[in-house]
């Protein structure tokens, strides 16, 4: 089919950005950062500020070392956060304060090595301390010593062997099935995501509204099997797309409205595989190629796979969703 043949060649024809910045202001050495401040090292942040060596996390502010947390402040090497403050190795912990090594804890504040409580305060080891107590036992303890680290590491180890860990970790979600969610409402599925709603599929997402089989999206609205797509609008099959709408089979591109199989294209609208149409001849081609693509089961995202690694992937890979599309 020419159509899949010219999409391939658009695809090899230039070389590929290497970094991802939507909207970002001195984020060195940060790949996917979106309207991000001053990050540096870190690998899918969104609307934050002062973070260093954070891995998909949102709004969140003055962090190191974080990964999948939300609406975090002053945290260090946390996972599975949201809406901390002054935290350290903490997870799956939501609304907390000043706490450390603490894990599956919600509402508590000055609390240490602590796993499964809920508001509590003054708690060590899930002891609970009055506050002189607390505050004279933390005098003791010292993390640059790591002899004493380590012991710290093993009293926190027995503490969470003791208490049981939380199958499905949700925060602040409404009606959702999927496992870190955070602020999301009327999701299927959907895993380590915030603010979605009414979504399907979603992984590592946020802000997405009616989307289905997104991946690292953000802002999205009527978007189906993208990704790397932030503020897309009634995308299908497009990856690497920023600020664009009503498009298909779209790739390396940015602000493109109307265009079908286009590849490193700006600020276009009504082409395909990068020519310019008139918005009648635009519809007729399209509709075209559409009844092409379906009579031969390619309406999905398999014109992205050419190499013969990935000819190979899917004729062999035993993963449910490779096996579900059609053979090359």
């Amino acid at each position: 089919m020419s159509f899949i043949a010219d999409f391939h060649r658009l695809l090899l024809e230039k070389p590929r950005f290497n970094v991802k910045q939507v909207g970002a202001e001195n984020c060195g050495y940060a790949d996917v950062a979106v309207k991000s401040k001053n990050c540096y090292y870190c690998f899918g942040v969104f609307y934050c500020e002062d973070v260093y060596y954070a891995r998909y996390s949102r709004k969140c502010v003055s962090c190191s070392g974080l990964t999948f947390c939300a609406n975090c402040e002053w945290c260090a090497e946390c996972v599975d956060c949201s809406t901390c403050y002054m935290c350290d190795y903490c997870q799956d912990c939501g609304n907390c304060r000043e706490c450390r090594f603490c894990k599956d804890c919600f509402g508590c504040s000055d609390c240490f090595g602590c796993a499964g409580l809920y508001k509590k305060q003054y708690c060590m080891f899930n002891e609970q301390l009055s506050k002189e107590e607390y505050e004279s036992r933390m005098k003791t303890i010292d993390l640059g010593n790591a002899d004493h680290r380590a012991g710290i590491q093993q009293r926190v180890d027995e503490v969470r062997k003791q208490s049981p860990n939380l199958g499905i970790q949700q925060f602040s979600c409404e009606d959702c099935i999927g496992n870190h969610l955070s602020e999301c409402k009327g999701c299927y599925r959907c895993h380590d995501s915030f603010a979605l709603e009414d979504c399907l599929y979603n992984i590592e997402t946020n802000g997405n509204k009616n989307c289905c089989d997104l991946s690292i999206c953000v802002e999205s609205e009527f978007c189906y099997q993208c990704v790397h797509c932030p503020m897309g609008y009634n995308l299908n099959f497009c990856f690497q797309c920023d600020y664009c709408s009503d498009s298909e089979f779209c790739a390396w591109s940015k602000n493109l409205k109307n265009c079908f199989g286009c590849v490193y294209l700006q600020n276009k609208d009504y082409h395909i595989l990068n020519q310019p149409y008139s918005p009648e001849d635009y519809a007729k081609e399209v509709e075209r190629i559409k009844k092409e693509l379906i009579a031969t089961k390619q309406y999905n995202l398999t014109p992205y796979l050419f190499t013969e690694y990935e000819k190979k992937r899917l004729a062999t890979e035993t993963d449910s969703v490779i096996q579900s599309l059609p053979p090359l």
